[in-house]
């Protein structure tokens, strides 16, 4: 006989009755486990295990679906800020609180039983609800993915969607992760010219090549690994021995402080013009 407390944790501790009903699970055996204090019921046909998400509760008891930056984490995108208001895919348009963002249209069915609307209608609400950067982040993340920028230009037509596809138009490949993104699209915004993953003959893969002459690497919390930080101190000293002068960025210069990224990159780039010759790449 299959156990309510084993298919409730198969479903992320959530569920509808239905579900589990259909799952072999009785009406006696879900009122034992409610009288016994194992589930719990938030609301007709709902049950959860004690502690169960709150949002995929509140989906559930709502009829909706997790979206835009509340569910890319949920399907494994970029976020650079967590939202204050859980964002909810409710087609028929109720639920109007200030507690939620509520998202009408859908575009592409979810999976069934999945408490996530389907990466393209999340993909698609970002864009066209979050500010820039965030929805870039989620975007582009998505796009690595193999989530066409062609199909979400497609679904973003006229003037309304303009910023949209502005959004798009800034997305670019390579990227391993958010700051990357960013971080190349502070210092193209700045004038300079970027080429994101280049690989430099004797020293690597650098994130950035920034105006032929400058490398800018920026770190995770991997690089503050003592073995990391040796390592990425032997390839800086072989980019500088090709004359390849590297900068160092971490996540809070590059999210918290762009614009002072950006001026010492600036400065470095002019210093390293100064000296005349380009680098040996």
């Amino acid at each position: 006989m299959a156990d309510v407390t084993q298919e409730l944790s198969a479903r992320n501790g959530a569920a509808r009755t239905g579900e589990l009903f259909a799952a072999g699970i009785s009406r006696r055996q879900l009122q034992a486990a409610i009288a016994k204090g194992a589930i719990e019921r938030p609301a007709r046909g709902v049950v959860v295990l004690p502690g169960a998400d709150p949002l995929l509760v509140r989906c559930l008891t709502t009829n909706s679906l997790l979206t835009c930056v509340s569910a890319a984490e949920g399907h494994g995108l970029w976020v650079l800020q967590r939202p204050e208001r859980v964002h909810l895919l409710r087609t028929d348009g109720r639920l109007m609180s200030e507690r939620a963002v509520v998202h009408r249209q859908s575009w592409v069915t979810a999976d069934p039983g999945s408490r996530f609307a389907s990466l393209a209608d999340v993909v698609l609400h970002a864009l066209s609800c979050l500010p820039e950067l965030e929805a870039l982040v989620i975007a582009e993340s998505a796009v690595q993915k193999g989530l066409s920028k062609d199909f979400l230009r497609a679904h973003l037509p006229g003037r309304r969607n303009g910023r949209a596809r502005a959004v798009l138009d800034l997305i670019d490949t390579g990227a391993d992760s958010l700051v990357e993104t960013l971080a190349r699209t502070h210092l193209r915004r700045a004038g300079l010219r970027v080429r994101p993953q280049v690989q430099v003959k004797g020293v690597g893969w650098v994130d950035h090549l920034v105006e032929e002459c400058v490398a800018v690497e920026t770190d995770g919390k991997e690089h503050q690994k003592p073995a990391r930080r040796y390592e990425d101190y032997a390839r800086d000293a072989r980019a500088q021995a090709l004359g390849l002068p590297v900068v160092r960025f971490g996540y809070a210069d590059v999210v918290h402080r762009p614009g002072e990224m950006v001026e010492r990159v600036k400065a470095v780039v002019a210093a390293r013009r100064s000296l005349g010759g380009p680098p040996v790449l």
